[in-house]
């Protein structure tokens, strides 16, 4: 049984969105299936972590779902909302965590197909809907496999892990990949076949919402800032800053 309650595929939010289900009717019963094709941050463990395009997330029931993009920005996503008793569906080996698939153009087709197909039958027996959800989670469930097989799986996730904690830190390549005893080039390769984005974006974009939370809440200068962000010139800072996010740090805390 595969009860579709609402979806959608390639709707944008044009001025950003925020979900969450605590304060949704919906709320957290069903099994939710978002796969971002803008950078997005889910709740994980408590915590708003960065995710960039084309990262995918099945959320299990009962559980809370949360996630926000950059408010003021375009945001697009596919969706599905359902309820299902489904082993191969249950049986999911990696519900709540986001991770971006091997081939994002093949998931958002069959999504695609699955939003046409309930527009059309969407009867909890539905044959050709049972089908299709088996190519979209089979599909998935290979991805995964095919990641946790990767060299150094585990020394990667503490190292993103670290990143995400700790982003003010002197993050360097070289030193990285001397804990892994590899190369920097292979360190390089590892990484972005693992998480979908480089290493140094994944620092830049961590050290970039930490100073976001810092011009927010903290009456410290956009120096002391900058540096607490793991900057040594304030003027790089700035420009960084301005190219992630459009405006200026002194911009942003006064919006």
């Amino acid at each position: 049984m595969i009860d579709i309650l609402y979806s959608g595929y390639s709707y944008t939010h044009e001025t950003g969105i925020l979900y969450d289900s605590d304060t949704e009717s919906i709320g957290n019963n069903c099994w939710l299936l978002v796969f971002a094709h803008s950078p997005v941050q889910f709740l994980i463990d408590g915590v708003m972590r960065d995710f960039p395009a084309q990262s995918i997330v099945l959320f299990a029931p009962n559980t809370r779902k949360c996630y926000m993009s950059d408010m003021g920005q375009p945001y697009t996503n596919d969706w599905i909302h359902f309820n299902t008793d489904e082993d191969f569906i249950t049986h999911f080996p990696m519900n709540n965590i986001p991770f971006t698939p091997s081939d994002p153009e093949y998931i958002h087709n069959v999504i695609e197909l699955i939003n046409w197909e309930a527009t059309e039958d969407n009867s909890p027996t539905n044959p050709n809907m049972r089908d299709l959800f088996h190519l979209l989670i089979g599909k998935l469930s290979k991805d995964i496999a095919a990641s946790e097989s990767t060299p150094y799986r585990q020394e990667l996730l503490k190292i993103r892990r670290d990143i995400m904690l700790h982003p003010e830190q002197n993050w360097n390549i070289p030193d990285m990949a001397s804990k892994l005893n590899i190369s920097t080039a292979h360190f390089h390769f590892l990484y972005k076949n693992a998480f979908g984005t480089s290493c140094m974006d994944d620092v830049i974009k961590n050290r970039i919402k930490l100073a976001k939370d810092k011009l927010i809440f903290s009456v410290d200068t956009i120096s002391e800032i900058s540096e607490q962000c793991g900057y040594r010139n304030t003027e790089h800072f700035c420009r960084q800053f301005k190219k992630f996010t459009g405006i200026t740090p002194r911009q942003y805390r006064k919006s």
